[in-house]
């Protein structure tokens, strides 16, 4: 009943971002996917616009061009700042509930031993 073996085709690679990036670029308004800028922007607290690098004239990403927009790159450094200093403070978090833990664990191994004890004092006797 089961025994029938299907063999599925090999896993196609995956695009590298220039690929998808070119894709995403030469998507016609017919196309089954097309992402229009307006409509990206339109979903509340979604900027998806400063993750995309600047595209040149040769089409390669132009990373020297993000250097001369300084209100862009202070954005990318704040956000970067504001997310290290939270991602501190959870950690902060994480060491005070892990030593608690740990006490909770030492505290819950010394009443394990103290009932094993009784245990065995109640079935000598």
């Amino acid at each position: 009943m089961f025994q029938k073996n299907t063999s599925l085709p090999a896993r196609p690679p995956i695009p590298s971002r220039e690929e998808i990036m070119d894709d995403l670029a030469h998507a016609s308004p017919n196309d089954v996917f097309h992402l229009e800028a307006e409509k990206v922007l339109e979903f509340p607290g979604a900027d998806y616009t400063d993750d995309l690098p600047e595209i040149g004239k040769d089409g390669e990403s132009n990373e020297i061009s993000e250097c001369k927009n300084p209100h862009q790159s202070y954005v990318k450094v704040a956000s970067f700042v504001e997310k290290s200093n939270s991602l501190e403070k959870y950690l902060a978090e994480v060491e005070k509930k892990k030593s608690n833990l740990k006490i909770l664990e030492e505290t819950l191994l010394a009443d394990i031993a103290k009932v094993e004890e009784e245990l065995k004092k109640r079935s000598e006797t």
